[in-house]
């Protein structure tokens, strides 16, 4: 646009319409700088407004005529025709008027935006004189400043003007007429107003409006024009007056509309001129979209604003707007209005969305993306903004504008209205699902015990969990903090994780499993994945705590330390196999591990462990008991054993020789006495009403390693003393018999017999007999005694036969042989 006072000097081609003077011919272009019929075009339709007469005292000469394109050249120009009349006569003595054409290409026009009064001023008020022959001419054409077009709309009346312009705009024609009893201003004048009304239409719009400062009584087809009086069909518009009506075309409504609302919103006609002005990509017939379009850009911030948040906005649009108006001078609200607008794009999947917003990324962007998700109703309804807030800028920003990821989210975990469990929750997010973190977020989660124990919830429930996370946790607080600042549950996190060995208490377990429902079990799951099965030493009395009414936490146990596996230490062996005891729930009885040490300080280390897991709780002390002598009584049981028993003394022993006086008498699992050390033995006739235990155990033991009848008999007649044999030593003699024979009992009572008077053998016969629990031994002892009977008296009968040489087979009959091979069966292979 021109603005200025200067002068825009052009090339103008020019044409004469008329007569020669005294001569009866017709109009003819008598002289023209343009080729062929170019020139008669603009001329013939500027002559179409008629001839001054009487009845339009007001159309005095001469008429001024702006034409743009014609039917015949649609290209589009700035054509001025005026009409004038210097008094001379053709030959039938009739006025002889003249037209004389100015016309100008559009391009040079356009680009120089010249408007109706500079042509008005350069070339018709004081038209220059025609240059000889055919060539065109060389113009300077002033420009005309805004700001004197818009005092003239205001002047005329805003309404006034934008009512006609809306009207042409409808492609109507639109006749200027004066008030009653007013006479309307010169020449020079009236073009100023038609240049004022259309400098409320997109310049462009010149290339197909025509104007006249006056019309007769002719026919035509221009579009504004002065008249006394309007014609049927054509619309009126009383200078001075009221604005005429509104257009009936719904699109030129609507430009007439934006038209009022963009005056009364910054009272500033010249800045609306300003603009329209620059509009000059020509257009060859009303369109009013299109002009609707161009007057939406000189309110285009608001416009797309509008258009927005009635759910009309477009990406495109918004673009421009922060094109023509950077984020950094933009109002809050209006700000806030684009940048959500492109917040949702973006998330909707449109990329340009998300390369706008990282263009236009101010320190207001981050913090209305904050203040927005905060005044969110509910903390659910806020964390769901956050995250969706968040996801966009790390999808769809990020990588054209890097750090603006951070910078929200470092402000949203730093604020201090939501609650430590969201703040904990939308970090935990974040570093799950997108990979992100900052040095911020970490330090928080380490400095406030609220906000590390929502995020640790979130760690432990999350069922597809990554450790990355806690090993950076654990790294940062080794780096930024003292040990002895380390929260308890990272301390244990590093254990967990291999990093640290030591510092870790049992009540920094508990503080890091304690977070979530089940993050005991969940804490040894993380263990077993780590290869960490030293913690359960630290988890311990948190596990016992809870191990018989939280589900799982023995199964996980078992899986942290496997029964088949080597033992990573006898201390882990030690509180694995008392845990799944302790539950009632182990996979087998007793101390399965137990059974697979064998090393000395490994059996050792099991029985320290044990002994302070046991020592002060009364529960655990009997349960363990139980489980020691369950299972596989081994060399290195009976060490742990005797461990215990020499550390703990007041309390294991009398639990274990309660428990062993159970087994040993029938109640529960049974024993074998033969596993007891002799310490045991001791301690248990002690005790308890054993004095049977002792000679039984005797008499096992003899059995076991084959001693001589001789030494079976003195164990029985010590145990027998004056009263009789006990009733369990005459079951393990009972026992020993079946197995070994009858014979093997018969020569202990002969030596018992042989031993001392008053034939005990005999008795011990009669003990078995009396009792009713030993009935198949009476019987095989029956069988026995029945078959030496009958040997005896067939020794008796040979021994009183008389000698006859002559029968010396009578020992060989028939009816001995079945005695004699009943009795074989019962005889020792050997003698001891």
């Amino acid at each position: 646009m021109n603005e200025g006072l200067g002068e825009e000097r052009l090339t103008a081609h020019w044409a004469v319409l008329g007569k020669h003077p005294g001569q009866t011919m017709g109009y003819e272009v008598l002289r023209s700088s343009l080729p062929g019929d170019r020139a008669s075009t603009y001329l013939w339709k500027a002559s179409a407004t008629g001839a001054p007469g009487g009845r339009d005292p007001q159309g005095e000469l001469p008429w001024r005529v702006f034409l743009g394109r014609t039917d015949t050249h649609p290209e589009p120009v700035c054509a001025c025709v005026e009409t004038t009349w210097d008094g001379a006569t053709d030959g039938t003595g009739a006025p002889s008027y003249t037209w004389r054409l100015t016309l100008l290409e559009w391009p040079e026009v356009g680009r120089a935006a010249l408007t109706w009064s500079g042509i008005d001023r350069a070339l018709l008020s004081d038209p220059p004189a025609l240059p000889g022959g055919v060539v065109p001419m060389t113009v300077a054409v002033p420009g005309t400043h805004p700001a004197e077009l818009a005092e003239l709309v205001d002047r005329l009346g805003f309404e006034w003007a934008a009512g006609v312009a809306a009207l042409l705009l409808a492609d109507r024609q639109v006749a200027i007429t004066p008030g009653p009893g007013e006479s309307l201003p010169d020449v020079s004048d009236r073009v100023r107003v038609l240049d004022a009304v259309c400098s409320l239409l997109p310049y462009a719009c010149r290339a197909w409006l025509s104007a006249a400062t006056w019309t007769g009584q002719a026919q035509h087809d221009l579009r504004l024009f002065f008249a006394s009086a309007a014609r049927t069909g054509q619309s009126t518009a009383v200078l001075g007056g009221g604005p005429p009506g509104e257009p009936q075309d719904e699109a030129a409504r609507a430009y007439l509309h934006r038209l009022r609302r963009l005056r009364a919103k910054t009272g500033d006609t010249t800045a609306i001129v300003e603009y329209l002005l620059t509009a000059t990509e020509p257009v060859t017939a009303p369109r009013p979209e299109a002009a609707h379009r161009v007057l939406r850009e000189a309110d285009l911030l608001d416009t797309v604003i509008e258009e927005i948040r009635s759910g009309r906005g477009e990406v495109e649009d918004v673009g421009r707007v922060l094109e023509r108006y950077p984020a950094a001078s933009l109002d809050e609200r209006r700000l806030a209005v684009l940048t959500f607008f492109l917040v949702t794009s973006a998330r909707q999947g449109n990329r340009a969305a998300g390369s706008l917003l990282a263009e236009h990324w101010t320190e207001r962007t981050g913090y209305l993306l904050v203040r927005e998700v905060l005044a969110a109703g509910t903390p659910a309804e806020s964390f769901e903004r956050a995250k969706r807030y968040l996801g966009i800028i790390h999808t769809a920003v990020e990588a054209h504008r890097p750090g603006s990821f951070d910078e929200v989210f470092d402000a949203l975990v730093e604020a201090t209205e939501p609650t430590p469990e969201w703040t904990g929750t939308l970090i935990y997010m974040a570093d799950n699902e997108w990979g992100r973190s900052t040095g911020g977020a970490d330090r928080l989660l380490v400095r406030d015990s609220a906000v590390g124990k929502a995020w640790r919830k979130c760690l432990l429930e999350h069922t597809d969990r990554s450790l990355a996370p806690l090993h950076r946790l654990v790294q940062r607080a080794r780096d930024d903090t003292a040990a002895d600042a380390t929260p308890g549950w990272l301390r244990f996190a590093a254990v967990l994780l291999g990093d640290s060995q030591d510092l870790a208490t049992s009540t920094d377990a508990a503080d890091f499993a304690e977070a979530v429902r089940g993050g005991w079990r969940i804490s040894l799951e993380i263990a077993q994945v780590q290869r960490r099965p030293q913690v359960l030493g630290l988890m311990w009395p948190g596990l016992w705590r809870i191990g018989r009414t939280e589900q799982g936490l023995r199964e996980a146990v078992e899986r942290l330390v496997p029964v088949e596996e080597p033992m990573p230490s006898g201390g882990v062996a030690a509180d694995a196999d008392l845990f799944c005891t302790a539950v009632r729930g182990g996979a087998r009885q007793g101390m399965p591990r137990l059974e697979g040490l064998t090393a000395e300080g490994e059996l050792e280390e099991y029985g320290t462990v044990l002994c302070r897991r046991i020592q002060s709780d009364g529960e655990l002390r009997r349960l363990a008991v139980e489980a020691l002598l369950g299972g596989q009584l081994s060399q290195g049981t009976w060490m742990v054993i005797g461990q215990l028993n020499h550390a703990l003394p007041d309390t294991f022993l009398p639990e274990l020789c309660g428990e062993l006086h159970r087994r040993l008498t029938g109640r529960g699992r049974p024993l074998n006495d033969l596993e007891v050390p002799e310490y045991l033995m001791e301690e248990l006739t002690k005790r308890y009403d054993l004095g049977w235990l002792r000679p039984v155990h005797a008499f096992r033991k003899a059995v076991k390693r084959q001693a001589p009848y001789r030494e079976l008999a003195r164990i029985v007649l010590e145990a027998q003393g004056q009263a009789r044999v006990p009733a369990p030593l005459l079951d393990a003699i009972a026992t020993w018999t079946l197995e070994e024979g009858p014979h093997a009992l018969e020569q202990v009572t002969l030596n018992m017999d042989g031993l001392t008077a008053g034939w005990p053998g005999l008795g011990l016969y009669a003990a078995v007999a009396h009792g009713d629990r030993h009935g198949e031994l009476r019987d095989v002892l029956v069988q026995y005694s029945e078959a030496q009977q009958a040997r005896h008296e067939w020794i008796l009968t040979e021994l009183q036969r008389r000698p006859e040489p002559s029968d010396t087979a009578s020992g060989t009959g028939t009816e001995r042989r079945g005695v004699f091979k009943t009795m074989r069966r019962w005889l020792p292979g050997g003698s001891r």
